[in-house]
């Protein structure tokens, strides 16, 4: 091993931030910290919290470096005295650094509290770091109360933590809390090429947006990275380079893969998903970015946007193009089933099964089915692939296509030959077949309009009774029925329960203006609470009917509730065979 080997330092480390102005995308905490400094504004304790790798514990040295140092600049330390440089290297003996992971029993911080009773050896503070904070027990946070409650002077905690919900809140309390952003693509893509110009790698701008991409917000993680491509690459790392050594598949593969999904093109769907699985494909990877691509076409398809998606234009375009052929309950459904999937992953014993019965049900239950449709018998105008554009083999849309030329062609001649035999034989028939037609198409004509003057007849009479309001002859429960859910519909006007309540009943009899309304015995709370607004019911009552009535709510014995509509649907076998063959829910719209 060569001097120049074992000098070697991994970018994450010889590229840490030293100064508050070196930490990217965590402005509002480095400002905040820094106007604290200058003001003398100390608090006692700090706790950090954010993501992995967005610089909490490099927050935290920095800030136990600038509160000793010697020479500080506009609350930056100065990184040359000797309380910056010991701090830097980890010597000092002022600045603790305890791990909450493993050490997080209670002796511990029982030790912890006999030390902050000495004053520091040669520094301002004395300055406790305590990383992942979490992790400490329930006995440890009830010993380390106290002394945060009633800390000694010049003695600073600060804890980091990427879980604030699982400390207790009398210790959130007595700290003040600095929120740590995720750090944006366009951040760590500045970062990363001003570090690869640095180290003289050579890597497009397209690879350092994937790098900053697969970090997801941290900026550690990114470092690391490009360490592992530049270790790969001997000239220009490229895009497909960058790919291929962090196992991320191209983007077209998904929108190939949608394609094949919206078409209902099973047998493609599989074969490119058993062609990337036999190249070594990480399952987990596949299954993440399927689920992103899944979560911008939903993006786009809610809020018809993409200037916030890390993608491309010529990518943008294609999301805003692929996500009309899917509905937004699609996309939800399917992003359920991945999600699902994704999670079952660590207890499944084949995974490569557990994919591929996922991509079948995705591509058998591409659109939700209108239940109601089906059961009125509906189901042929009920477009189950009503765009063929999102098929991306040529092949399915050619096979599509010939069989409706040929029915065209067959067609002609079947039609063709009727004409010319029939209108021989007809001729002389035709002249005695209007003759016959003419008098029957008179005869239903009168009676036509009698039916007219009879439909106007109980108009004109209902427009009598509703100036009179006391005729009650032309109303009959007959005709309360053909009005019972107009009836129901001005209920609601009353109350929103009313309504309800009311469709509930039955109309059975009606006599000399008494209206009876029959329930179920188990409804016996609906009566009671229709009852109370019996006066404006029967009001609407008037307004809908033409005359006055007096109702009569009562229960009977052996009547049963209605059925609703969902128990109707699912009690239908239409229904459940489809739910059980497609593993589907009901959906409401």
């Amino acid at each position: 091993m060569t001097d120049q080997d074992s000098a070697y330092i991994v970018s994450s480390l010889k590229y840490r931030p030293q100064t508050f102005e070196d930490v990217v995308g965590q402005e509002h905490v480095s400002r905040t910290l820094r106007n604290a400094l200058q003001r003398q504004r100390l608090a006692n304790g700090y706790i950090f919290t954010g993501p992995r790798g967005v610089g909490k514990t490099t927050s935290a040295r920095i800030l136990a470096k600038a509160i000793n140092c010697e020479n500080p600049s506009e609350g930056n330390p100065c990184n040359t005295c000797n309380h910056c440089v010991e701090i830097t290297a980890g010597r000092s003996l002022d600045v603790f650094e305890v791990d909450g992971a493993s050490t997080r029993g209670i002796d511990a911080i029982r030790e912890l509290r006999e030390v902050v009773k000495y004053p520091p050896a040669n520094s301002n503070y004395r300055v406790y770091i305590i990383d992942e904070v979490h992790m400490l027990t329930k006995e440890a946070f009830n010993a380390l109360l106290k002394t945060l409650e009633e800390p000694p002077p010049q003695v600073l905690f600060i804890f980091a933590t990427t879980e604030p919900q699982k400390v207790p809140l009398t210790i959130l309390s007595r700290c003040q809390r600095y929120d740590f952003r995720m750090i944006s693509t366009e951040t760590m893509v500045a970062r990363l090429k001003m570090i690869s110009e640095n180290e003289g790698i050579k890597i497009t701008e397209d690879g350092l947006a994937l790098i900053a991409r697969k970090a997801a917000g941290s900026l550690r993680d990114s470092l690391s990275l490009l360490d592992q491509v530049s270790a790969f690459t001997e000239d220009e790392a490229t895009l497909e380079l960058v790919r291929r050594v962090l196992g991320v598949l191209d983007v077209t593969i998904y929108f190939d893969m949608l394609h094949h999904i919206a078409s209902q093109s099973a047998d493609n769907l599989i074969k490119q998903a058993n062609l990337l699985f036999s190249r070594g494909i990480s399952i987990t990877e596949f299954l993440q970015g399927l689920s992103e691509h899944i979560r911008n076409l939903l993006v786009v398809k809610v809020a018809g946007i993409t200037e916030f998606l890390d993608v491309s234009d010529a990518d943008a375009k294609a999301l805003e193009e692929q996500c009309g052929y899917f509905e937004e309950r699609d996309l939800l459904r399917m992003q359920n089933m991945v999600t699902e999937t994704l999670r079952e992953q660590r207890f499944v014993s084949n995974q490569i099964v557990s994919v591929e019965l996922m991509l079948l049900k995705l591509v058998r239950s591409t659109r939700a089915l209108d239940l109601d449709a089906i059961l009125s018998g509906k189901t042929p105008s009920s477009p189950a692939i009503p765009k063929p554009k999102p098929v991306a083999v040529p092949e399915p849309e050619e096979s599509v296509a010939k069989p409706k030329a040929e029915t065209k062609v067959k067609a002609q001649p079947v039609v063709t030959p009727e004409p010319d035999p029939v209108p021989a034989p007809v001729e002389p028939k035709a002249e005695t077949a209007p003759e016959v037609e003419e008098p029957v198409a008179e005869m239903p004509t009168e009676p036509a309009q009698e039916t007219k003057s009879k439909d106007i007849e109980p108009e004109t009479a209902d427009i009598e009774v509703e100036d009179t309001n006391t005729d009650t002859d032309t109303v009959t429960l007959e005709t309360i029925k053909l009005s019972w859910e107009a009836f129901i519909e001005q209920l609601g006007k009353v109350g929103k329960t009313t309504g309800v309540f009311m469709s509930e009943g039955t109309p059975t009899k009606f006599e000399s203006g008494d209206l009876t309304i029959t329930f179920a015995p188990e409804q016996k709370y609906h009566i009671q609470t229709l009852n109370k607004s019996i006066k404006s019911i029967q009001e609407k009552a008037q307004e809908v009917f033409g005359t006055k009535m007096t109702l009569n709510l009562l229960e009977q014995n052996g009547h049963k509730p209605k059925q609703r509509k969902e128990d109707e649907v699912l009690a239908h076998p239409t229904s459940q065979h489809l739910l059980d063959i497609f593993d589907g829910e009901i959906v409401d719209e």
